[in-house]
């Protein structure tokens, strides 16, 4: 579950293509991003419009970090129990 709290974090806003999507064009949209991660004007004009520096996730890190996700039922229940809007569950030892 720590894992799924950390990729979620480090993925941020990932982008998805549908199915069915030629390869050729997959790549070359991944081929931009890579490019426009390490322009440093990009790089320049990120940090001055949101007064931080960008912390870039190429394609394949981000495919990684996707595919790292937990798909464990208990998991994932255990995830939104924790990280929803509902009471946290009681401690162990801990009577609800």
């Amino acid at each position: 579950m720590i894992a799924m709290f950390r990729n979620f974090r480090l993925i941020g806003s990932p982008y998805f293509l549908p199915p069915g999507t030629p390869k050729e064009r997959a790549e070359i949209l991944m081929e931009a991003f890579r490019r426009s991660f390490k322009d440093p004007e990009f790089l320049e004009r990120w940090k001055k419009l949101t007064k931080a520096d960008a912390q870039t996730l190429m394609p394949e890190e981000q495919e990684q970090a996707i595919k790292e996700i937990s798909r464990d039922p208990e998991v994932i229940k255990f995830f939104n129990r924790i990280a929803g809007a509902g009471p946290l569950p009681a401690r162990l030892g801990e009577e609800v």
